[in-house]
């Protein structure tokens, strides 16, 4: 509203003396908004007035969206992968310059917008808010947050207060909505502030207890017990899926579909399986662990007898951890100075040393996958648009999963277009990248403008693991031939295994004609097979849009 002094209205621009004060003031009004998005998930939706010409200034994403060759529509562009409060947060960056993070979930939130809408600067300020801000309290969700948008220093710097500060970690009730795997890394750990092994495992049933996580068939380790009585007196185990969002699909599935899902999926009993119950007092272990829904009567059993008896003619249950080494943490030695590059904060950047099975070894027969940059295509046209570090490009050898196609239908762009599918191999290989079709050319080349054979595309990707936690991904924006095939590379290589379910995702931010294509649902050479579509069936949305895998083996 306009102020009123001594009774006369006085036009809001007098009243305002500098450019941030009068951005604040139309984005709060939408005085002269010419777009709208409707932000959020589809139960908290809210819809924002903006003007097209700040977002383009701040954002190379918005530039080409607003004011690329095609206009976009006047609809309410839909951003539904972005919280409302972290568009509110960027917005008010690229209208005011100003930057609030208040919280991690927020740096998490706003992080994950700058990264797709390309604001590399929002991007760093989310960082050092989580370095200045770091505690015992929200080191989990930091250490989340560092390992999706793969910052090692970070990374480090959360495990060595979740190390040296282990009982205020696990104590804290936001430990309860950590992810699964942040609590199976905690477990993989040797050294940990803990008086004992029964304060980590009462840590990981008040998660199960807070996810609800409840299921009605757990494996017996007790061949021999088929007493229905003892069966009805066995506590009720907890649910081998990993969160809320892993819950049981309603639908009935095949009984091996089920069985491959639940190896798929990091669960409970994979957390369960690292406690070193060897290292309890039989009092301890029968006063606590036992009484407790995360093991059966036969595994309660056969671990307390192994307890009990170094020798015991009962082995431990399946997979259980033999270690009988307490946790020990050395105040000397793990309470030393932090190494140069965690003191200098993101600066200085150095990878941490993760131990992974090798890949396995280049095919020596024939395989129909060519190898180095040329695609078998005839007539295609190739574009390299992201800078893929020269290291992996010269230390991998590369192979394309390309997989048959017949065009479709024409799409066109409006905003945002996505497109993806979940695969599986059934070999252990490297993806390190995909290939894309390009868009269609809507206007013949002249000799006035044969400029117009190329364009910008602004590419987001990602590789998903079968709990959808991001293994790695890249953002592009390069120009483009139209009517062809462009290679798109991760940031980094993944070391994906066989036989396990993964996810490729693509969001088109380029308003335009692109071609969709239907696609076989297998890819074999001589050695491997790409199986597509395994899984949920909303996993994959538009998958003709890609056109296939590069890979490493």
């Amino acid at each position: 509203m306009d102020p009123i002094v001594d009774g006369r209205i006085i036009d809001w621009q007098i009243s305002r003396h500098d450019i941030r004060s009068r951005g604040t003031y139309l984005l709060e009004t939408g005085k002269w908004s010419d777009c709208t998005f409707l932000v959020g998930s589809e139960n908290n939706q809210q819809t924002l007035a903006c003007h097209k010409i700040i977002l383009a200034m701040a954002s190379p994403v918005f530039e080409t969206m607003f004011y690329g060759s095609f206009n976009s529509s006047s609809d309410p562009i839909l951003i539904s992968d972005v919280q409302a409060d972290a568009f509110k947060a960027l917005l008010e960056y690229m209208y005011t310059d100003k930057i609030n993070i208040n919280n991690v979930d927020k740096a998490f939130d706003l992080c994950y917008a700058a990264k797709k809408y390309m604001l590399p600067f929002v991007v760093d300020q989310c960082t050092k808010f989580l370095w200045s801000d770091l505690c015992p309290k929200n080191a989990c969700r930091a250490y989340e947050f560092a390992k999706l948008f793969e910052e090692p220093s970070l990374q480090e710097k959360c495990l060595q207060i979740i190390c040296t500060k282990t009982m205020d970690v696990i104590g804290d009730p936001s430990f309860e909505e950590v992810e699964l795997s942040t609590i199976i890394t905690i477990l993989d750990q040797d050294a940990l502030n803990v008086d004992n092994e029964l304060a980590l495992f009462f840590a990981i049933n008040r998660f199960a207890e807070k996810q609800g996580l409840r299921h009605d068939n757990i494996e017996n380790t007790d061949q021999n017990q088929n007493d229905e009585n003892d069966q009805i007196d066995d506590p009720e185990p907890i649910n081998l899926e990993a969160g809320p969002s892993n819950r049981p699909d309603p639908q009935p599935q095949p009984a091996a579909q089920q069985q491959q899902r639940v190896q798929d999926i990091p669960t409970i009993r994979d957390a369960v399986k690292k406690i070193r119950f060897l290292t309890l007092t039989p009092q301890q272990f029968a006063e606590g662990p036992a009484r407790t829904n995360l093991l059966s009567q036969s595994e309660a059993f056969a671990i307390l007898m192994n307890i009990s008896t170094p020798n015991s003619v009962y082995p431990m249950p399946d997979s259980f951890t033999l270690n009988k080494n307490p946790r020990v943490f050395n105040v000397f030695a793990d309470s030393r100075s932090p190494s140069p590059a965690i003191l200098s904060g993101p600066s200085q950047v150095q990878a941490l040393s993760v131990n992974v099975p090798p890949p396995a070894p280049a095919p020596t027969g024939d395989h129909s996958c060519q190898v180095m940059p040329q695609l078998p295509l005839p007539g295609d046209s190739l574009s390299f648009f992201h800078s893929f570090p020269q290291r992996h490009i010269s230390e991998e050898r590369r192979y394309y999963c390309i997989r048959t196609i017949q065009q479709l239908r024409e799409i066109y762009n409006r905003s945002v277009l996505e497109s993806s599918f979940t695969f599986s191999v059934d070999r252990n290989v490297s993806i390190l990248g995909i290939t894309i079709f390009t868009q269609t050319r809507t206007q013949p080349i002249s000799n006035e403008n044969r400029n117009l054979d190329r364009y910008s595309e602004i590419i987001y990707a990602h590789l998903l693991d079968s709990h959808s936690s991001r293994l790695t991904y890249t953002h592009s924006n390069q120009r483009v031939p139209y009517d062809s095939d462009s290679e798109i590379f991760f940031d980094r290589p993944m070391f994906i295994q066989s036989n396990k379910v993964y996810k490729i995702g693509v969001a088109f931010n380029k308003i335009g004609f692109y071609q969709e294509h239907s696609v076989h649902p297998t890819f074999r050479a001589s050695n491997i097979t790409f199986t597509f579509n395994t899984g949920n069936s909303i996993d994959t949305t538009r998958e003709g849009l890609i056109r296939g895998i590069i890979y490493s083996m």
